[in-house]
This record gives structure tokens, C-alpha cells and sequence, in this order.
């Protein structure tokens, strides 16, 4: 992983990485989201190409509301959380690979979600560390919770279709994780949310598919 620290043009600084992933490199910016993460985004993208990336090149609809760039020859995908932002985006040219990523805020009270919304190997791995007693062992449960929650976000934001009904509830324990679709499956890239600098205890994940 490269780990590469810029400003970009509002005076924001963006904390750049790049990741290797068994399906080829993919860059990440973190970056405060607020006022606007769009126009950094852009900017970044932009930077990336060489010639304007801009609002008017965003594609969105009611039927899918994940931005997309077909003027760009590699995909593009975002998440936000708790004032923070990530972009991540493949190289040049490779359209083929589809991304997803999430970044999720640690909180403990969320933990009881397990129970009802996760497989039951899932449920029963985040329950026995809940379990279990001492200041490391909670920890590891809300560390735990959190790497299959943005494992879950970041799934459904690569490959699309149901979050509540067919992705909650898919057991993301394995890496990769195998679809229907004949030799396609999904890598995670389990990452810490300060590998791109962001402020708060966060998970940040990775998924790639081809």
C-alpha cells in the first residue's frame, strides 16, 4: 500500500492510498466531507484524468442511484460517515472492475443489530465476543460487528440488488465471497478508517468484483 498526503484545492487535506487487491490497485482519498465532497471528489478525479472531471459528467436515476462517470474508463464509488469522506476509484482502463466501499463509525450500541439482521454464523461469531469479559473482548466485538457491517455495505454498493432482503443477511464471514454468476466473486480489502485519515474509530472496507 502507498500512503500519500496532498491538499487539495479548497485547503482540505486529502490523505491518499493505494490499495492492492487481488483483482488489480485501487486509489482512496479521505478526506472532511463538509461543506461540499462532491466538488473534492471531482477534483481528485480530475487531478487523476488530467482534464475536467465535472458535475455534468454525473449520471444518476431513481432506478439506480449509484453515481456513475461513462465518460471514465474505470469505476468510481464513495461512502461518507460521521463527517468524513472516501472516494475510491481503479486505474486507468479498467473498466471491468466494479467497487464498492464503505467507511462505519464505531458505536457499541449498535452491536444488538447482529442478533436480527445477520446470518447465523455471523450473529453467533459477534455474540461470543460480546460474551466474552474484559475491555479487549468488547473491542473485538464492536471490531468485529463493524468489519462485516461495512463488508455488507460495501458488497452491495459492487454488485447491486437487495440490501435488506438478499444482502443483510448473506454470511460475509469468507473471503471472497462467491455469486450465482458463473467465476464471479466478490474480495474484501478490510482496512482501519486512519489508513485515510480518518478522526473517529471507523472500519473501512473494500470490495472489488470483476
Amino acid at each position: 500500500m502507498n500512503d500519500i498526503n496532498a491538499i487539495s484545492s479548497d485547503s482540505r487535506t486529502i490523505r491518499r492510498l493505494d490499495v492492492e487487491t487481488p483483482l488489480g490497485v485501487v486509489h482512496l482519498a479521505g478526506f472532511v466531507q463538509k461543506p461540499d465532497h462532491r466538488s473534492v471528489i471531482l477534483g481528485i478525479l480530475s487531478e487523476y484524468v488530467g482534464e475536467p472531471v465535472t458535475a455534468a459528467d454525473i449520471v444518476e436515476s431513481k432506478e439506480d442511484t449509484r453515481p456513475k462517470f461513462p465518460k471514465l474508463d474505470f469505476d468510481v464509488n464513495w461512502t461518507h460517515s460521521d463527517g468524513y469522506c472516501v472516494v475510491a476509484f481503479g486505474g486507468r482502463g479498467s473498466l471491468g472492475l466494479r467497487l464498492g466501499v464503505d467507511l462505519e463509525r464505531f458505536s457499541p450500541r449498535r452491536l444488538h443489530l447482529a442478533e436480527r439482521f445477520f446470518s447465523t454464523e455471523e450473529a453467533s461469531l459477534v455474540k461470543s465476543l460480546t460474551a466474552s469479559s474484559g475491555e479487549f473482548a468488547e473491542h473485538a466485538a464492536e471490531r468485529e460487528f463493524f468489519r462485516l457491517w461495512c463488508r455488507k455495505e460495501a458488497f452491495y454498493k459492487c454488485v447491486g440488488g437487495e440490501f435488506f432482503e438478499g444482502t443483510l443477511r448473506r454470511n460475509m464471514l469468507k473471503n471472497p465471497v462467491h455469486l450465482d454468476a458463473p467465476n464471479r466473486s466478490v474480495y474484501f480489502v478490510d482496512l482501519d478508517g486512519s489508513a485515510v485519515g480518518a478522526p473517529m474509530k471507523a472500519a473501512l472496507c473494500l470490495a472489488v468484483s470483476a
